[in-house]
Order: C-alpha cells, then sequence, then structure tokens
C-alpha cells in the first residue's frame, strides 16, 4: 500500500514538473525524495539491502557489514 502511494505521489510530482514548470527545485527534490523512497524498499524486498532477506539475498556479495560465512554442514 505504501509503495502504491510513493508511486502515485511521484507521479503527480513528475505531471507537475511537465504542465507546471513553476518550483522546478522543489518539485525536482520532492520527486528525488520519492524516487530514492521507492528504491530503498524495492531494494529491501529484493534482499540487496544488508540484513534483508529477499530472492537476491544470497546473490549479492560479501560485505563488511555481514558475518563471516558459515562453514557447509556435514551429512
Amino acid at each position: 500500500m505504501l509503495t502504491i502511494l510513493l508511486a502515485i505521489a511521484l507521479a503527480v510530482v513528475l505531471a507537475l514538473i511537465f504542465l507546471r514548470r513553476r518550483n522546478l527545485g522543489f518539485l525536482m527534490s520532492l520527486g528525488s525524495l520519492l524516487a530514492a523512497l521507492l528504491m530503498m524498499i524495492w531494494m529491501q524486498n529484493m534482499g540487496l539491502l544488508p540484513g534483508s532477506q529477499g530472492p537476491l539475498s544470497d546473490a549479492r556479495p560479501q560485505t563488511l557489514l555481514d558475518g563471516p560465512k558459515r562453514a557447509p554442514e556435514a551429512p
């Protein structure tokens, strides 16, 4: 629900940028903030942020924020 509201707000801001062409600095700042929030939510859902779980969480490279990898368990 939050992502839908943020996407609608971003679409409204982009429409205002193209239609009104006033207060461009404010509208561009607001649009980039909304886009960054959407990107962070998407990255967290995909498991691309440290500490998050998702379909791509094992595909990202090891970072200093991650703990050491566990040794494989013997069957």
